[in-house]
């Protein structure tokens, strides 16, 4: 085989993909194990480091694995390798030394980089962004985050933090985040912002489908439900999405006042809602950008699925690895 092979792992709160990615990105095989996320972080490791040897070794003897790229839903020294924070990991990751470990098991060169960055240069090099030189991609989930393309490049700022869209301030007076600023992004337009925008419309007894849809179980609303309802023309619902959207597009407006992209790229379980939703930023975006051109940026959605986290972390293992940062 002429290509160079590379492995890439998405690591999940629930679930674990690892995948051998050609360095053209065509996922080759892949694999999904249970995270185990209330386990100790080494234990973790040692699943993820067995699973990448047992894919590593079945790929064949004529296959060479040059390297493995890690992505983490958390805060990381991506430099080192090490953990520092992950929100949905109940045990301690701080100060855990992911990237040596994995060498240790896998007997692999190892590059870490935070999982919505990995789905960034994915889409930059393979999907939606694969005709621009800068673009912004901004993942809407459980949390907002994203990343930073410029001169061609993932742009990731000095200790790996550039992409951290949720945490821009859109109300200052507002709603206390999780970070412990107010009126961050986050709190206004993720996943769990809509749901409880949704339960005070249900406490508040407003008419809605979505009462119905979960059979007056609270805890059954889900963006999923939310949009849904919005499909079937449910006002309140609708007026959940398109504030939700409004407000990124405010986030966005900011962002493109800096970065001056070409294309925005839009992801994660949230970007589901479909039409209303990105009809709803890029109103927003207008609403509030005047010093640049809006009519000029691409707006897309991600377009490799599932497969954008392994596709990611192995690109950026394949390209920290041809830089010599790794190897």
């Amino acid at each position: 085989m002429s290509e160079k092979i590379f492995l890439g792992v998405d690591l999940g709160g629930t679930n674990t993909k690892i995948a051998v990615v050609s360095e053209s990105g065509k996922v080759l095989q892949r694999s999904t194990i249970p995270t185990g996320a209330m386990r100790k972080a080494e234990e973790v490791i040692e699943d993820i480091a067995h699973e990448a040897v047992h894919l590593k070794e079945n790929a064949g003897d004529e296959v060479r694995v040059e390297a493995l790229g890690i992505g983490i839903p958390g805060l990381i020294d991506w430099k080192e390798g090490v953990g520092i924070l992950l929100p949905n990991f109940p045990n301690k990751w701080k100060g855990v030394p992911i990237k040596r470990l994995l060498e240790e098991k896998t007997s692999l060169p190892v590059a870490v980089i935070k999982d919505v960055r990995a789905i960034t240069l994915a889409e930059k090099r393979f999907g939606a962004g694969r005709e621009v030189d800068s673009m912004v991609m901004v993942a809407i989930g459980t949390g907002i985050g994203g990343g930073v393309v410029l001169n061609g490049e993932l742009y990731i700022g000095k200790d790996g933090s550039a992409g951290e869209f949720g945490h821009i301030t859109v109300e200052p007076q507002g709603i206390k985040c999780g970070c412990g600023n107010r009126g961050c992004l986050e709190a206004y337009a993720s996943g769990p912002a809509m749901v409880a925008s949704a339960l005070r419309a249900l406490v508040q007894q407003n008419d809605t489908l979505i009462r119905d849809m979960v059979e007056g179980d609270l805890n059954k609303v889900t963006p999923r439900v939310i949009a849904e309802a919005a499909s079937k023309g449910d006002e309140v619902a609708r007026e959940i999405i398109i504030r939700a959207g409004l407000y990124i597009g405010q986030a966005l407006s900011n962002i493109c006042v800096v970065v001056n992209p070409e294309m925005i790229v839009i992801g994660g379980g949230v970007a589901q809602a479909g039409d209303l939703l990105f009809e709803s930023i890029w109103r927003g975006l207008k609403n509030r950008l005047f010093m640049a051109p809006v009519d000029t940026i691409k707006f897309s959605p991600t377009l490799l699925g599932m497969d954008a986290g392994v596709i990611g972390t192995a690109t950026w293992a394949k390209e920290q690895w041809m830089k010599g940062v790794i190897g």
